[in-house]
C-alpha cells in the first residue's frame, strides 16, 4: 500500500477543516483588497502577508501550516514544526508561544543574532516602562533626562535582546521542516504515516499497536533532525530512508492485523447468528392472556350462583319438569 503523500489536516476532521478554511478565505479576500488600495506594498511585506494567511494546525508534538491557496484546494502541507519528546509541559507551552516559533522572515540576522523584524512598539514600550521602574532608584541621583535616556536604552535592549535570547533556548528543542527542504517530501510522508498509526492504535486499543506508537514521537524528532543533513550527509540519507520504510511496513502491518481482527469478529458474529435462528418479532401491543383467563374465572363464579339460586327456588324435577301449580291439579 503506497503511502500518503502528506498527513491529511486535523486529523481528517472535516469539519474543523471547513471551518478553518472557510476563514482564512475570508481573511485572504480582506488582506487581497488592503494590498491592493496600498500601491507601496513591498514584495517582501506581501511574502510576510501570504506566510500570515497559512493556516496552522495545533498538533501534539508540534504545528503544521497548510496552504489553502494554491493549485490544490484541499490544501499543501507547506511547513512542520516538531517539539522535542522528552521536554516537560512548560517547555512545550513556551515553544508555543515565545517568538521562537515564528516563521523565518520574521526574524533579523544581526552580527550573529537573530532579532524579530520588525520591532513591535508596543513590545518596546511595555520594556522601557519596566526598565524604568526597575532602575528608578539607581537613575535617581541622575538628572531626568538622563535616566529616562537609560531607561529608555534599557528598554530597547531588552526587548531586542530578550526574545532572541528565548528564541535561541527554544529553537533548540524545536525543528522545523519546510517544503522547500530536499527530503521534506520524504519526512511529509513519514508524517502521514505516523497519523494513520496513531489513529489505528487509538481506535483498535490492542496493547501491541499502543506500544508500537508510543515510540512515534521520538522518531519524528529523530527524522526532522536528519532532513537537513540528508541533502550532503550519506549516512544522514540513508537513516533517514530507512526509518520512512520500516515505518511505512509498520502501517501496513498495523492495516493487515485490522483487517484480519474484523474478518475474525465478523465471522463470530456470522457464526453467532447461525446458531440462533433468527425468529420474526411478535407484533406490538398483543392483548394479556391473563385477561381470557379472568374472563373465564367470573364466568364459572356467575355459573355457580345461578345454580345455586335454581336449587332455592325449588328446583328441577327428575325429569327436568317444573312442579305444577293447585288450580291446574283440581282440573
Amino acid at each position: 500500500m503506497r503511502p500518503a503523500a502528506q498527513p491529511q489536516p486535523f486529523d481528517a476532521d472535516r469539519d474543523r477543516w471547513t471551518t478553518v478554511v472557510r476563514e482564512a478565505a475570508r481573511l485572504h479576500h480582506a488582506v487581497r483588497a488592503e494590498l491592493a488600495d496600498r500601491l507601496s506594498a513591498s514584495a517582501s511585506e506581501g511574502a510576510a502577508v501570504e506566510a500570515l494567511l497559512l493556516i496552522r494546525e495545533r498538533t501534539r508534538g508540534g504545528w503544521l501550516r497548510w496552504d489553502v491557496f494554491g493549485s490544490n484546494p484541499a490544501g499543501v502541507l507547506r511547513e512542520a514544526g516538531v517539539f522535542e519528546p522528552e521536554q516537560h509541559r512548560l517547555g512545550r507551552w513556551v515553544c508555543r508561544s515565545v517568538w521562537g516559533r515564528r516563521p523565518p522572515q520574521y526574524i533579523w540576522t544581526l552580527g550573529g543574532f537573530e532579532l524579530p523584524r520588525p520591532l513591535p512598539v508596543g513590545r518596546t514600550a511595555l520594556f522601557t516602562v519596566a526598565a524604568f521602574a526597575a532602575l528608578g532608584p539607581a537613575t535617581s541621583v541622575l538628572p531626568a533626562a538622563t535616566g529616562l535616556l537609560a531607561a529608555g536604552a534599557a528598554g530597547v535592549a531588552a526587548a531586542a535582546g530578550l526574545p532572541a535570547v528565548i528564541q535561541r533556548v527554544t529553537r533548540c528543542r524545536v525543528r522545523v521542516i519546510e517544503t522547500g527542504e530536499a527530503y521534506a517530501a520524504v519526512f511529509f510522508r513519514l508524517l502521514a504515516d505516523e497519523q494513520r498509526l496513531r489513529m489505528l492504535a487509538e481506535r483498535s486499543g490492542r496493547y501491541e499497536l499502543t506500544r508500537a506508537a508510543m515510540v512515534l514521537p521520538r522518531l519524528v524528532w529523530d527524522a526532522a533532525g536528519l532532513v537537513p543533513l540528508a541533502a550532503d550527509n550519506v549516512e544522514a540519507r540513508d537513516l533517514l530512508l530507512g526509518y520512512a520504510q520500516s515505518l511505512a511496513l509498520l502501517v501496513d502491518q498495523a492495516v493487515e492485523v485490522e483487517r484480519r481482527e474484523e474478518a475474525v469478529e465478523s465471522a463470530i458474529r456470522d457464526d453467532r447468528a447461525a446458531a440462533v435462528p433468527v425468529r420474526p418479532a411478535l407484533p406490538e401491543g398483543l392483548l394479556p392472556r391473563q385477561l381470557l383467563d379472568e374472563a373465564r374465572l367470573e364466568l364459572e363464579e356467575l355459573e355457580e350462583g345461578l345454580r345455586h339460586a335454581r336449587e332455592v327456588l325449588g328446583g328441577a324435577h327428575d325429569n327436568g319438569t317444573q312442579p305444577a301449580r293447585s288450580g291446574e291439579s283440581d282440573e
